[in-house]
């Protein structure tokens, strides 16, 4: 597998580069009509409710028909280029007559532009893929021709065939397609896909760092402009970007007591020296004219972005940032330490001009010491020695970066898993990648679609989802890490590592049982206390005369059930006769059977206003015995008869 030429292609050419990238192309044709259909015929939400962030962004977009546009009077969350985007798409769907579904054509809109940039993120996937497949393969040509040169009788002809990993040799693999294929199948892109935004800011993220391993350093300055203007995400991006660029480093070393500066020297075996990591000195990268180029390109492309923005009202243009400052944490171990157990509330109302930040929200996290240790963590593995023009390498560290900003960011949402899924997939492509990328989405959705929805009040459940995703980026962070310096992996980190991952699923497994069970039970009690019927249910429950309990509506029916089952034997009246018999005939024998089972008949009318066909028969069976009780509630009648 070899990575696309760069001169343009002919049609001749087609045909040749369909052969070469045939798998890839397949699972693009799917990957791409997948999310077409799931944006044309899938609510996110699921059955638990119909929610996204789609109706939140087409609700803010309407704002403009009563005069209020963001970054002139109107609060935003997001940097400029992302509520732009989706005004445009509003003022575009109006154009359509409105479908029942009122968000139709604004979903199917907004979410074809998001699919672009998706399409754009699985393509660049695989440009990444084909650049780390690309660079072992040249390691295992420089490896042979090594032990071509120490054995010129070349006792192993076969070798050409092999290649040298990690210092065994194994077959050439089919890694690019096997990174797609686990990314193509991972359910968190395409919910994501149909509800939030995170495909576009994602995408320029990724192209910036595609063509820093490009050697399009300024190129790629521009982009992470752009992007920083979607998501600020992107900024990540300039420090590797100073290491990619510079093409002097400085070593500082404390030596007998002496602070000692000298200019880095750099070697072929440096990066997998055994003592790499802690015994080397700090690397600084220095090479001030090329970094001050590059920020310049950076800076340029934000203020031109920004400029009319600013013109627009002065005082809105740091919107997102003072909103997230004014936001207590959320959905983190911060919030957890916080007391915080909702989502992240923007703590206003968009259209007050009058609001102002004011202080931070009262908090128990020293934010200064915080940010200081992330910064001294992320300072001490920035400055080691590192490969920058090896791939496998600056991906796994752009892939620690984001994990650490993830683990110190004081709010976390759903929608941003997208993010480390991504570098999951591409660098882990194997049985622990897979593992971690399922927990943490079944962590995401047992967060955002049960708990905030269905069980708000058990804050067990909240904390367990943000301690296991917190745990899971911080090993995360830790595997990032061991691939830049592998030779941290001895083989006794290997078998304790593999051993952990069978613990933490086995762990995992064992709690969901109590933790099912709990639910359960929480579950009876929230949707009795939220029942329509729970006065009638909760009356029945204490009833000390029990027998049969006849219906007349599926919906009550439905609500009884689960609770009084065990105490009563539930009945339905039936207003359909099949031909050739009576609705009449059949009511009797109903009535007939239950009269033989039981002498205590209970009988909830839902609407005592109406007299069905069956109800009519009933009242005549009854041959009109007096209720020994009857009681108008929850908008029915109840009644109970002793057929003695």
């Amino acid at each position: 597998m070899s990575t696309l030429p760069k001169s343009r292609f002919g049609l001749a050419a087609l045909p040749a580069l369909y052969q070469r990238h045939s798998d890839f192309i397949l699972l693009l044709i799917l990957f791409v009509t997948f999310r077409v259909l799931a944006l044309a015929a899938f609510r996110p939400g699921g059955l638990v409710l119909d929610f996204s962030d789609f109706y939140w962004y087409r609700s803010f977009a309407e704002l403009t028909r009563q005069g209020y546009y963001p970054y002139h009077n109107l609060w935003t969350t997001y940097p400029p280029l992302f509520p732009g985007v989706m005004i445009a798409i509003y003022q575009l769907s109006t154009l359509l007559p409105p479908w029942t579904f009122p968000n139709l054509w604004f979903t199917l809109l907004l979410g074809g532009f998001f699919l672009l940039f998706e399409i754009g993120n699985f393509v660049l996937l695989y440009l990444f893929a084909l650049k780390i497949e690309e660079a072992k393969r040249r390691r295992g040509e420089e490896a042979k021709n090594r032990v071509v040169n120490d054995n010129p009788a070349n006792e192993n002809p076969s070798i050409s065939n092999l290649q040298y990993h990690k210092g065994t040799m194994s077959p050439i693999s089919n890694f690019p397609i096997r990174v797609c294929w686990i990314y193509a199948t991972l359910f968190v892109p395409v919910y994501t896909l149909t509800g939030w935004f995170e495909s576009y800011p994602l995408f320029f993220f990724l192209l910036s760092l595609y063509l820093l391993l490009q050697k399009r350093p300024y190129l790629s300055a521009f982009f992470t402009g752009i992007g920083f203007m979607i998501k600020l995400i992107p900024l990540i991006l300039l420090p590797v970007a100073i290491q990619q660029l510079s093409k002097q480093r400085y070593e500082v070393e404390i030596r007998n007591k002496k602070l000692e500066i000298r200019r880095h020297s750099p070697s072929p075996s440096s990066n997998y020296s055994p003592f790499a990591i802690r015994h080397s000195s700090f690397t600084i990268p220095f090479d001030l004219p090329r970094i001050a180029l590059y920020l310049a390109i950076f800076l340029v492309t934000v203020i031109v972005i920004a400029l009319p923005f600013y013109l627009m009202n002065p005082a809105l243009i740091l919107g997102s940032q003072q909103i997230t400052g004014a936001r207590q944490p959320w959905e983190t171990v911060w919030a957890l330490i916080d007391g915080n157990y909702d989502y992240g509330v923007i703590p206003l109302d968009m259209r007050d001009l009058s609001w102002t930040p004011g202080d931070a929200p009262p908090t128990r996290i020293p934010w200064l010491l915080v940010t200081a240790l992330f910064g001294l963590v992320y300072a001490y593995f920035y400055t080691r020695r590192l490969d920058w023009t090896a791939p496998r390498p600056v991906l796994a560290f752009v892939g620690f970066t984001l994990c650490l900003f993830m683990l110190w960011s004081k709010g976390y949402s759903p929608q941003w898993l997208g993010w480390p899924l991504f570098f999951m997939a591409l660098l882990l492509p194997n049985l622990r990648g897979v593992l971690y990328a399922v927990i943490l989405s079944l962590a995401n959705i047992v967060e955002a679609n049960f708990f905030f929805i269905m069980f708000p009040e058990e804050r067990w459940l909240f904390a367990a989802t943000v301690l296991i995703r917190t745990f899971l980026l911080i090993v995360l962070a830790i595997e990032f890490l061991w691939l830049i310096w592998p030779q941290a992996v001895t083989p006794r980190v290997e078998k304790v590592r593999a051993w952990s991952v069978a613990v933490l699923v086995t762990l995992l497994l064992a709690g969901a049982v109590p933790a099912g069970w709990q639910l359960g039970r929480s579950y009876f009690d929230t949707r009795l206390r939220q029942s329509p019927y729970a006065a009638t249910i909760t009356r029945l429950q204490g009833e000390q005369v029990k027998g049969a309990l006849l219906l007349n509506s599926h919906a009550v029916y439905d609500w009884f059930y689960p609770y009084l089952r065990h105490d009563y034997q539930l009945f339905m009246l039936d207003d359909y006769a099949p031909p050739g018999q009576s609705v009449e005939t059949q009511t009797t024998a109903l009535l007939d059977t239950i009269a033989r089972q039981t002498d205590v008949l209970w009988l909830y009318d839902a609407d005592a206003a109406v007299t069905t066909p069956a109800e009519e028969t009933l009242t005549r069976w009854l041959n009109n015995r007096p209720p020994a009780h009857q009681q108008d509630i929850d908008g029915g009648r109840l009644y109970l008869f002793i057929m003695k």
